[in-house]
């Protein structure tokens, strides 16, 4: 009897190990209301809107990220303030393909609040052009006025990231005094992968 009940200790003990021990966790199909696919569906319009770049989610993997997992260590508050999703292909990407795009989602009004792209260049490496500071600064600028993300005539720069020349992208905040953005140039390709309202 005394056996047996090692034997059944010690396999409650293997079974509550291995629940334990399950390091990789699955994207959740939904989160706040917004499935994978209408996450991804909302992303792919945001690419297309924003960029002018043809995108789906066919042959990608498509993932939500839940934001009351992502908290600030020192606060304890979210850090997005949308479900962020990524699609993101799922063989090696040609060259000028778009590797990836990902975007932070309003389950509310169902609006993109952050999009990004990852491109990769046209022989299927980052471009090597050199830019100049002002190159950059007026590629962030242009996308502002030519997608309305602010009021065109009243936004100004308020700054932009460290000059740091081993950084793939450059960014630069803006206001309107209503909202403000963040804009992420990529230095070699010399084009807007990213922005964000903050």
């Amino acid at each position: 009897m005394k056996k047996y009940a090692w034997i059944q200790g010690l396999m409650l003990l293997f079974v509550a190990v291995l629940g334990g021990c399950n390091p990789i966790t699955a994207s959740p199909d939904q989160v706040q209301g917004l499935t994978k696919e209408e996450a991804a569906q909302i992303a792919s319009a945001a690419v297309r809107q924003y960029y002018r770049i043809e995108v789906d989610a066919t042959d990608r993997q498509i993932t939500l990220d839940d934001p009351a997992k992502l908290v600030e260590s020192t606060s304890g508050e979210p850090i997005f303030r949308g479900v962020p999703v990524h699609v993101v292909l799922n063989r090696e990407p040609l060259a000028g393909e778009i590797a990836a795009y990902h975007a932070i989602i309003d389950p509310k009004s169902k609006q993109a609040l952050s999009v990004s792209i990852d491109k990769v260049g046209p022989n299927g490496e980052r471009a090597a052009d050199a830019t100049t500071e002002d190159d950059l600064e007026r590629a962030a600028a242009e996308f502002i006025r030519a997608q309305k993300l602010l009021t065109p005539t009243a936004f100004q720069l308020v700054k932009s990231s460290y000059a740091n020349p081993a950084d793939l992208k450059r960014y630069f905040y803006y206001t309107d005094g209503l909202k403000a953005i963040a804009i992420g140039v990529d230095t070699q390709l010399q084009q807007v992968v990213t922005f964000t309202y903050i």
